[in-house]
């Protein structure tokens, strides 16, 4: 499969949650209203002419999915230029996986592509900055508490303006 099959065969942000556990859904929804992005970055999405297509791989029981896709579905709300696709992971490893040439799929894994469906770049599981930190539980907390949300939509918006 080519990433525009792919993504062709995703589903919606709004078809993803319903498949959830009502604790993955209130999760999910609630990282969804923690994100407050500053205007700059606002600005910059806004600016986003050419279409864009984000191809995540993911599952609503994974915390990393539960706070980063939740951004994706956010920057669609502010510029329709942006698209977003789903798939489940098990599709991910069998079509998404040999197409990146990646050893293992992590997810999300968020492959963003031009307006031809061809790669721009990959966002995978967590925000760059988030990995630089040391792993502790005080670092994971503020993770899973939302604290990174604006990184990874700075992450994404830099490939998107690459």
């Amino acid at each position: 499969m080519t990433f525009k099959e792919l993504f062709q065969t995703g589903q919606n942000f709004e078809d993803y949650i319903k498949i959830g556990s009502e604790e993955e859904k209130e999760k999910t929804l609630a990282n969804y209203s923690k994100i407050d992005l500053p205007m700059d970055l606002i600005d910059e999405i806004k600016d986003t002419k050419d279409k864009i297509y984000i191809l995540a791989s993911g599952e609503m029981w994974c915390p990393d999915c539960q706070l980063n896709i939740t951004v994706v579905k956010k920057l669609t709300e502010i510029n329709s230029n942006i698209k977003l696709s789903i798939t489940n992971l098990e599709t991910g490893k069998k079509y998404l996986q040999p197409l990146l040439n990646l050893k293992e799929l992590k997810i999300p894994t968020m492959v963003i592509l031009d307006k031809d469906f061809e790669k721009l770049g990959l966002f995978l599981e967590q925000p760059k900055n988030f990995k630089k930190l040391e792993k502790n539980d005080e670092n994971r907390l503020h993770y899973l508490n939302g604290d990174f949300l604006i990184d990874t939509a700075r992450e994404l918006i830099s490939v998107i303006k690459k």
